[in-house]
């Protein structure tokens, strides 16, 4: 299940990658601190490759992570990029050490952690990251996307509760 809702999260961003040209991806919002969809979405995959990588050298580091600014400059580029991870994703789940910053007495500078575990928090990150690529869009002026992109599956259930009640 957590390897679904991380699917679907990312081919509802690459869709809407295709949907948009380069210049609204690349595209400066004001109200997000002059960042765009591109570097929401650079930010969405690099930590996705944290995890990847992680599972490969059995560390997490999302502190020293690549920033890699092609992807918030090309979405073509971030698309493929997104499609390699929905291909590598799929792994068995194993427990792995995640690097956390540097703490004043700190015993240690990892934390046990697993791969799942790191799948849900990507996926939950994506969903806050997809939600302020919606303000994005409404900002632009762009209706791409629908209700639901950006909200969390606990909301959405809870809304079709209040529904169905």
């Amino acid at each position: 299940m957590i390897f679904l809702q991380l699917n679907q999260q990312l081919q509802s961003l690459s869709n809407l990658l295709t949907a948009l040209s380069n210049e609204q991806y690349i595209h400066r919002i004001e109200h997000l601190g002059n960042a765009s969809i591109g570097g929401h979405t650079r930010h969405i995959i690099e930590l996705l490759q944290c995890a990847l990588d992680g599972y490969q050298t059995g560390t997490v580091d999302y502190v020293n992570r690549k920033r890699d600014l092609r992807l918030q400059e090309d979405k073509k580029f971030a698309q493929n990029i997104i499609e390699a991870i929905l291909v590598n994703v799929k792994n068995p789940d194993k427990k792995l050490e995640m690097l956390v910053e540097e703490i004043e007495d700190a015993i240690s500078d990892t934390v046990t952690t697993t791969f799942f575990r790191e799948i849900v928090y990507n996926t939950e990150h994506t969903i806050h990251h997809l939600a302020l690529i919606k303000v994005a869009l409404i900002e632009m002026q762009l209706n791409l996307v629908g209700q639901d992109f950006g909200m969390a599956y606990s909301t959405l259930k809870f809304k079709a509760a209040l529904i169905n009640a």
